[in-house]
C-alpha cells in the first residue's frame, strides 16, 4: 500500500513545487575611475603613436628621394604601440568580473571574489560611456546622485540592458547610439588571433613574392638567380628587405582604413539607426577590399605602366 505522503504527491491536482529562477549572468570588466583613466590615456597615446608612424611611412613612400627605414619604425611600434596596448590588455584581464541579474537586485562579483549587491531601486540610471575606451561600457548613477564605484566595460551591452529592463526602466539605454554601435562592432569585427596572423603575417607574403620575383628576374636573370650566385643567406636577406617594409606598410594602411570604418559605423549608428548593422557590414567589407585587393591592384598597375 502506498504511503499517505505518496498519495498527496501523486494527486493530479497538486501544484508543482516552487522554483527560484536562475539569475542571468554576464561577463564584464569592472573599472575604478583611476584605473580606467590610466587605460584610456595609454590607449590614446598608442593611437597617437600609430598615426605618427603612419604619417612618417606615407611621407617616406611619397618622397622618391628617401627610403622608409623599417628598423626604427619596428622599434617604435613595439615600444610605443604594442607594449602600451599589452599593458591595457593585462589591466582588462585583471578586472574581469561578472554581473548576476536576479529578481530584485543585481550582484557584481569582482575577480578577487568581492561581491557588491545593488537593489534595483538604488540605481537611478544606467548610461553608456561617452568615450568608449578602453572599450564600450556602462556607468551607473545611484539614487543618491553619486556614480557607482565601478564602471562596467561590456562589448555588447544589449543582453544586460534587456535583463535590467524587465525590472524597471534601467534598460532604456538599449537604443543609445553607442550601444548600437558596440553591438554591431562586437558581432561583425573579426579579431581572433588567426585572423590577425593571416592578415598581417601571411598575406604580405603575396605582394612581397610578386615584387621580389620581379626584382630577381630583372637583376639576376631568374627567380632563383641571387640564390645560385650568392647562396641562401643572401637570398633570404634580400627577401626580408622586401617583406619587412611591405608588411609594415600594410599594417599601417589597415590601421588607417580601420579609423575610416569605425568613423563611418559610428556615424551610421547615430544618424541611421535602422542601418547600423548594415553600415558596419559594408564598412568591414570595404576595409577587406582595400587591404586585400588595393595593394595587388596597385602592383598590377605598376607592371602595366
Amino acid at each position: 500500500m502506498s504511503s499517505s505522503s505518496n498519495l498527496v504527491t501523486d494527486a493530479p491536482g497538486a501544484p508543482p513545487p516552487a522554483t527560484t529562477p536562475e539569475p542571468a549572468r554576464f561577463v564584464v570588466h569592472a573599472w575604478t575611475p583611476g584605473l580606467r583613466g590610466l587605460a584610456v590615456v595609454t590607449q590614446l597615446a598608442a593611437l597617437g603613436a600609430l598615426l605618427h608612424f603612419s604619417a612618417q611611412l606615407w611621407m617616406a613612400l611619397s618622397d622618391g628621394s628617401q627610403q622608409p627605414q623599417p628598423v626604427p619604425i619596428i622599434i617604435g611600434l613595439v615600444l610605443r604601440v604594442a607594449l602600451p596596448l599589452a599593458f591595457v590588455s593585462a589591466l582588462r584581464r585583471g578586472h574581469r568580473a561578472t554581473v548576476d541579474v536576479d529578481t530584485h537586485q543585481w550582484t557584481l562579483t569582482l575577480r578577487g571574489g568581492a561581491r557588491m549587491e545593488l537593489p534595483f531601486e538604488a540605481v537611478a540610471a544606467v548610461r553608456p560611456w561617452r568615450l568608449p575606451l578602453p572599450g564600450p561600457g556602462l556607468a551607473l548613477r545611484m539614487r543618491s546622485g553619486r556614480a557607482f564605484s565601478h564602471a562596467l566595460e561590456v562589448e555588447d551591452a544589449v543582453p544586460l540592458l534587456r535583463a535590467l529592463d524587465r525590472h524597471g526602466a534601467l534598460g532604456a539605454a538599449q537604443t543609445h547610439t553607442l550601444v548600437r554601435y558596440a553591438q554591431a562592432r562586437q558581432a561583425l569585427w573579426r579579431r581572433r588571433w588567426y585572423h590577425l596572423m593571416g592578415k598581417f603575417v601571411l598575406f604580405p607574403l603575396v605582394p612581397t613574392a610578386i615584387l621580389f620575383r620581379a626584382n630577381q628576374v630583372i637583376s639576376f636573370g631568374g627567380a632563383l638567380g641571387e640564390y645560385r650566385m650568392y647562396g641562401l643567406d643572401a637570398y633570404l636577406r634580400s627577401f626580408g628587405r622586401y617583406y619587412v617594409p611591405i608588411s609594415l606598410g600594410l599594417l599601417l594602411f589597415a590601421c588607417g582604413w580601420r579609423v575610416v570604418a569605425e568613423s563611418a559605423a559610428l556615424l551610421a549608428a547615430w544618424r541611421l539607426p535602422a542601418w547600423t548593422r548594415g553600415a558596419r557590414r559594408a564598412a568591414e567589407w570595404l576595409c577587406r577590399l582595400a587591404y586585400y585587393v588595393g595593394p595587388l591592384a596597385l602592383i598590377g598597375a605598376l607592371f602595366l605602366t
